[in-house]
């Protein structure tokens, strides 16, 4: 299955990069969830003669454990920015989809926010600043200042073209 970017590309536009939500953004909800499941796991092993009451919290504990494990694995995955030599494009949300897309010409700056675990993970919330408007601030992109550098190497590109 392909992605939205994927299949909204014009005749001769091509990705120059591409970012995602980093891992480290739901690390807290990975990590809930695995407690979760840990305990299930060990409710089970340990419950007294095996007892109706044991299964059914271990059932109980595992199922939160998946409902939090997949909560952060579906808010993850269909967030996405990606600079074509044209434009920059966001995508977010799985059922209803919310897109934003900003011609490289409109685009005046690019805001990159990053906290001491940001820096040490590379992740940061990342905002593009247009005239007249602003992209909602995507969070936790990962490498946000390989984005940084690619976007400047790429407005450089069209603005020579311009220029010619």
């Amino acid at each position: 299955m392909s992605s939205y970017v994927d299949s909204v590309l014009a005749e001769g536009e091509r990705i120059v990069y591409r970012a995602h939500v980093s891992r480290w953004k739901f690390f807290l909800s990975y990590l809930v969830g695995g407690l979760f499941l840990a305990a299930a796991v060990a409710t089970y092993v340990a419950g007294s003669r095996y007892t109706a009451e044991s299964a059914t919290l271990a059932a109980i504990l595992f199922a939160i454990g998946l409902v939090v494990l997949f909560s952060a694995v579906v808010r993850r995955w269909p967030t996405e920015l990606v600079l074509t030599n044209r434009r920059i494009i966001t995508t977010r949300g799985l059922v209803a989809r919310d897109t934003v897309e900003m011609n490289l010409s409109k685009v005046e700056s690019l805001h990159v926010n990053q906290s001491l675990m940001g820096r040490l993970f590379d992740y940061g919330d990342v905002t593009v600043v247009g005239t007249g408007s602003s992209l909602e601030p995507l969070l936790g992109i990962s490498r946000p200042l390989e984005l940084r550098k690619n976007l400047g190497a790429v407005s450089e590109g069209v603005g020579a073209k311009a220029a010619a």
